[in-house]
């Protein structure tokens, strides 16, 4: 399988795209392949023609090496704060739980297993709800001001 790259356009940007791919008749993805990577040499010169200018390799390599270092750092302090707490957590339940004796040790697997799957469902209920507000949030202008 190829690897994927997902670029976020406004509308006008994509129906320009959508446009020229039709001019020229080739397919969307192929089109935008094109416009990237430069791979048809003959057609180079047409493609800048269009209402998106070429990005050469190193432009679109800074570009990318932006997006992620400046939006990357706030949340790998978040994973960074995630793992302390998790290892904080761990220490502690490890500290505090008394050893099984072996003749429980069936009954608290199972009960063990139980609560795990409560909590698996839990957390994805949560995610749930944090993907709902994330998604209505979306469509809330930036100002906080409402149509």
């Amino acid at each position: 399988m190829r690897p994927r790259v997902v670029v976020y356009l406004a509308a006008e940007e994509l129906a320009q795209l959508r446009r020229e791919a039709a001019r020229r008749r080739l397919s969307l993805s192929r089109y935008t392949k094109e416009r990237l990577t430069l791979q048809d040499q003959d057609a180079a010169p047409a493609l800048h023609d269009g209402a998106f200018p070429m990005l050469s390799e190193k432009r679109l390599a800074e570009i990318v090496r932006g997006a992620v270092m400046g939006d990357g750092r706030p949340v790998a302090e978040q994973l960074r704060t995630l793992i302390v707490m998790l290892d904080q957590f761990v220490l502690n339940a490890l500290i505090r739980l008394p050893e099984i004796p072996e003749a429980q040790k069936k009954q608290a697997l199972a009960v063990g297993e139980r609560r795990h799957r409560d909590w698996q469902h839990e957390v994805q209920d949560i995610l749930r709800q944090l993907r709902a507000e994330s998604a209505g949030d979306r469509h809330t202008p930036a100002n906080g001001a409402s149509a």
